[in-house]
């Protein structure tokens, strides 16, 4: 039996029977006791009980991030990252660097361009592109994930050739001619993916390593992650996760399945729930819309710089229904990515026609809910659902975001606060590699409303800003709901997992523009020292 004191801490427990403490005594992973250094020094301080000094550190419950992508952020690191490029004259400049030294026919993989960067504003295009190289197959994929450009033999490449029809759940760009001008949106982008060479097992192996290993250093005990864009199938996916645990490198991970992997689930009799402690499997991932940035999210005005689209559905009323319907039947609950306010009513019209089961304990899931307005908050107070929500977002899509959506969608724009004071169970994430994974970024901005070098904004739509609580507990019990483990975690108390998120400061005690001055010491899962800072 392993038996740990730890000891002299600052601990915030987030249990409203205690809330705050100087010691956890833990036995094989769970907690037994919390108290003064003193009477559990007395009742627990054995010479068969290990000792850990936190020496005045601040321990929190277990950091988990709610909404990531842990195997696409470590692959991140492999691919040509195109975020600090600050002119899309820069970028094509780079690109160029990039094929002088690229084997012909080689796919060049670029992420995270964002044209709201650079200083002229607008999207490359494929002539561009086919200026930079026609020797290359050339994929770059916008910071937001939901749009792409491409060059000419990429989309020879690809099998799409220069005058294609749209897919049902994306479409192409297009010049005056109805030929593609390059840009790539939603789901018209599969058979670029199938096209570009698949990652070797070990390259995939250590890309979930490094994210993991990052994830620890940033007080991360846990993730809900979806990697099987990247992972392929539901078997390698767990295999991989597993054997991490198995090497010592003590990380949880909670499985959200991309929904055309439903079958496959089914097949192997998996549910909610299949797993350990270690790693499982929790909803259905399902997309209704894009994203903001691509105008490919779906509201129910056009949008204000763009008037002649609302964005658009990824599924119609009765597809979504019947993705619901079947996971519904497999065992699963759903987790939807919605985030304009026409894509958050038909999430919430299919939740009214196809309800979760009383008995569960999983929980559907709306992620993103970037627009909503009150009608919407209203229904949503009546659902037993969870808001999985990203407050980085606010630093990031602010203030551009202002001439996408027009003044008068702002107030229920982002709007966590409203949210929560509906009722509304929110769980914090990063939607890494999206964002930044670190957990302070997430809640710096729920607290300030702005990005860390705006000082001395105000914040945007601050009336929506969180108190330092009300932002940790999106990372603890939020998240602990989400997946439908508050009993098992996301406070600090005996019967729980022994996960502990260990600061060198209280954040309540620190000014908004200080949190990010935080450093993690120390990380604890299962009782056992997965990180400590050197």
């Amino acid at each position: 039996m392993e038996k740990t004191l730890f000891l002299h801490g600052r601990v915030i427990t987030m249990d409203a029977g205690r809330e705050s403490a100087e010691a956890v005594y833990v036995e094989n992973g769970r907690i037994v006791d919390v108290g003064t250094s003193e009477d559990l020094l007395l009742h627990w301080g054995r010479a068969d009980v290990r000792r850990v000094d936190w020496q005045g550190a601040t321990v929190y419950p277990g950091w988990v991030d709610s909404h990531v992508h842990l195997a696409a952020y470590g692959m991140l690191r492999h691919q040509l990252d195109l975020s600090g490029t600050t002119s899309k004259r820069e970028m094509l400049c780079l690109l160029r660097e990039i094929a002088s030294r690229t084997p012909v026919g080689k796919w060049i993989v670029g992420v995270n361009w964002d044209e709201n960067r650079w200083e002229e504003k607008e999207v490359p295009h494929r002539e561009e592109l086919d200026a930079v190289s026609l020797r290359h197959p050339i994929f770059l994929t916008r910071i937001c994930h939901h749009a792409h450009v491409s060059n000419t033999i990429a989309f020879q490449v690809a099998g799409v050739g220069l005058e294609p029809d749209d897919p049902k759940e994306g479409k192409y760009g297009r010049y005056p001619d109805g030929k593609v001008n390059g840009m790539i949106y939603e789901n018209a982008s599969r058979p670029f993916f199938a096209a570009i060479p698949e990652p070797t097992v070990e390259q995939k192996r250590s890309y979930i390593r490094e994210a993991v290993k990052e994830a620890l250093a940033l007080g991360l005990t846990a993730a809900h992650t979806e990697d099987l864009r990247v992972m392929g199938s539901v078997c390698e996916l767990l295999r991989e996760y597993r054997g991490l645990v198995e090497a010592g490198v003590w990380f949880r991970t909670h499985h959200l399945l991309y929904h055309p992997h439903l079958d496959e689930a089914v097949e192997l009799r998996f549910r909610a729930g299949t797993g350990d402690e270690w790693t499982d499997v929790g909803a259905v991932k399902i997309f209704a819309d894009g994203a903001i940035g691509a105008r490919t999210a779906w509201l129910s005005e056009p949008y204000a710089d763009a008037p002649e689209t609302a964005g658009a559905p990824v599924h119609s009323e009765d597809e979504l229904a019947e993705w619901v319907s079947r996971a519904r039947k497999a065992g699963f609950p759903v987790a939807v990515h919605a985030i304009g306010d026409r894509a958050v009513e038909q999430v919430i019209n299919t939740w009214e026609r196809h309800p979760s089961p009383k008995e569960t304990r999983y929980r559907d899931r709306l992620i993103h809910a970037q627009v909503l307005r009150p009608d919407l908050l209203s229904r949503m107070r009546g659902l037993p659902i969870v808001a999985d929500i990203q407050p980085r977002f606010v630093a990031s899509d602010f203030p551009w975001v202002q001439e996408r959506l027009g003044t008068a969608r702002l107030s229920y724009a982002y709007a966590w606060k409203s949210l929560l004071d509906a009722g509304v169970v929110c769980a914090g994430g990063s939607d890494a590699p999206i964002e930044p994974l670190n957990p302070l970024l997430g809640i710096h901005a729920a607290v300030t409303r702005r990005h860390p070098e705006g000082f001395p904004h105000p914040g945007y739509e601050p009336e929506q800003r969180l108190s330092v609580k009300d932002a940790l507990r999106l990372w603890t019990e939020g998240s602990a709901f989400a997946e439908g483990k508050e009993m098992e975690r996301g406070s600090i108390r005996p019967g729980k997992w022994a996960d502990f998120t260990v600061l060198d400061r209280a954040l309540s005690d620190t000014e908004p523009d200080e949190i990010l001055k935080a450093r993690v010491v120390m990380t604890v899962v299962n009782g056992k020292v997965a990180y400590l800072a050197e």
